[in-house]
């Protein structure tokens, strides 16, 4: 989160930040994050996922890259969206609708969900 950040910030550990929203505690923290960043001069440049970072990195002024990976080359969330990004001349063309313009395929999302009843196996001695 922003607090971990912010001690690598206040001792310019980091000239760029690669915080993934997935994983920093959601878009509202990696948002905290990125305006931190921008007190110290920091750019942010999220890591993965780019159908979810896009939106976030063009209204976001300390933002300037999104990392992209084509669909064959990464485990691929974008499997499990419903409306993905498109490049066009090498720029990924954001949705016009709110939010992140997407939202998750449930059929696909039931095929590689665990069983949601038993998600843990306890074995006992």
């Amino acid at each position: 989160g922003r607090w971990y950040h912010k001690e690598l910030l206040d001792k310019r550990g980091a000239e760029i930040l690669q915080t993934d929203a997935l994983v920093c505690g959601g878009i509202t923290e990696w948002r905290r994050i990125a305006a931190l960043a921008a007190g110290y001069g920091v750019t942010v440049s999220p890591h993965w996922f780019h159908d979810a970072h896009a939106p976030l990195v063009a209204a976001t002024p300390n933002a300037r890259y999104v990392e992209f990976f084509p669909d064959d080359q990464v485990l691929n969330f974008r499997k499990l969206i419903d409306n993905q990004l498109k490049v066009k001349y090498g720029d990924l063309v954001l949705h016009q609708t709110p939010g992140l313009g997407f939202k998750f395929d449930e059929k696909v999302v039931a095929e590689y969900a665990l069983n949601q009843a038993s998600p843990w196996t306890v074995i006992e001695s």
